[in-house]
């Protein structure tokens, strides 16, 4: 049974007690992300996070890896556009080990000034190992293009002279304002006591004197949605292929069928091998090797994008195939058939994903940033089992729109040949 509270300095405690399996997964989320980064703060969400793990007062970053390692668990992080998350996944028996480091970790690490530089020497590498990746760079450039200089559309990463310039005085006034109670959702999936998780995560909350993080208000409310606008553009660059971003972004409810629908459009249409695009481009055509859907979900944004990548010589073809089959989405809508599969198979997926307890984690926090609160597996399926053609074809229109489609292009010399190209539908 999944239970949610409250806690005093208002952190929110997200428990999913799994019988079954020997594990526990523990996630601290501070829900701020690059996307709430103020001017001359770009990239500190996943700087901070990677110096949450060089030490504390309590600890040095050599006995953080050490005491984890010990008990044969993993730790881990990672920064997204509205969160910074910890979190560590490690037999049953050590859940209150795993309490007590994420804790002082995110409470009390001291940013040292010479971890700090060799820390922006390895995010500067991150940087630019991305920068040699076509498929990371085009759809960096595809959010540019469809978002301009909204934050959404910033690299999580920052850029390097970001990382390089950013002072040990700004970081650690950063790192106050955003590791704060009020900002914060601890959730546990796995084999543990709830009460005993309970009692661990309000030790874990810094008290009194330890305590000298502010109340903040949420930063939701500052959030103002992009606007949304349809382009074309080709983009040539040092690559041999050609990368291919297509989709939109559209006004998000707090609302999970919405959700539910989302998958089962994208499943049939392009996330799975038997959907419509990956038959048809990949499998009939042999247009590319890689062709499919994928989802965002913001605090009130929805963003649904294809990627597809191909050889500059296969390009056009594999434009006009997209299109066709966009088109082919409104004028024939997916059959009942076609839905029935996709729930199955998502089904078959959420059942499978139950094993994971990381996954069991981050599924909390998801549903719960979406609607406030977690669901329990059965009313997930009935959700899902609920969603019919007509809703899914609503959605499909929703999506398929020429006045808020966006293209990208990207990758190899020569593209500009194909600037002509628009979709038709």
């Amino acid at each position: 049974m999944i239970s949610t509270e409250r806690l005093p300095g208002g952190a929110v405690l997200l428990l999913e007690p799994v019988d079954r399996t020997d594990t526990v997964c523990i996630g601290f989320w501070f829900m701020q992300g690059s996307r709430d980064e103020e001017e001359g703060e770009m990239g500190f969400s996943h700087l901070l996070e990677h110096m949450l793990f060089k030490g504390t007062s309590r600890r040095s970053a050599l006995a953080i890896a050490q005491e984890i390692d010990r008990v044969g668990g993993m730790l881990n992080a990672f920064t997204e556009k509205e969160a910074v998350c910890l979190h560590c996944t490690l037999p049953k028996d050590h859940l209150a080990l795993a309490f007590d480091i994420l804790a002082d970790m995110s409470f009390h690490s001291i940013l040292d000034e010479s971890e700090l530089a060799k820390e922006k020497s390895v995010i500067v590498n991150e940087i630019r190992a991305s920068e040699d990746s076509p498929e990371e760079c085009g759809h960096e450039k595809f959010l540019l293009r469809m978002w301009g200089s909204h934050p959404l559309a910033r690299k999580i990463t920052g850029e390097v002279s970001d990382v390089q310039e950013a002072p040990r005085s700004r970081l650690d006034a950063f790192y106050r304002r955003i590791v704060v109670p009020s900002g914060m959702i601890m959730a546990v999936a796995g084999n543990f006591d709830p009460g005993m998780a309970r009692e661990l995560a309000l030790r874990s909350l810094p008290q009194g004197a330890d305590a000298p993080f502010p109340q903040v208000p949420p930063v939701r409310s500052r959030r103002v949605r992009p606007e949304m606008h349809a382009s074309a553009e080709f983009v040539p660059d040092k690559f041999s292929q050609v990368q291919i971003y297509a989709g939109t972004c559209y006004p998000l409810e707090q609302d999970i069928p919405h959700y539910y629908v989302s998958m089962v459009l994208s499943t049939a249409f392009g996330e799975s091998m038997s959907s419509r695009l990956f038959q048809k481009i990949r499998e009939e055509l042999a247009l590319c090797y890689a062709i499919y859907c994928f989802r965002s979900f913001y605090h009130e944004l929805g963003a649904w994008t294809v990627y597809a990548n191909t050889t500059p010589r296969m390009a056009a073809k594999l434009l006009s195939a997209l299109d066709r089959e966009l088109a082919l989405l409104l004028r024939s809508p997916l059959s009942i058939e076609e839905i029935a599969d996709a729930k199955s198979h998502l089904a078959g997926s959420m059942v499978l994903s139950r094993e994971d307890m990381e996954t069991r984690m981050k599924r909390l926090v998801r549903q719960f940033t979406m609607i406030g609160r977690a669901l329990e597996f059965e009313e997930s399926l009935s959700i899902l089992s609920s969603v019919n053609a007509g809703d899914v074809d609503n959605l499909a229109r929703t999506l398929v729109r020429s006045d808020s489609f966006n293209l990208l292009a990207y990758g190899t010399r020569g593209l500009a040949r194909h600037a002509g190209f628009h979709f038709t539908f």
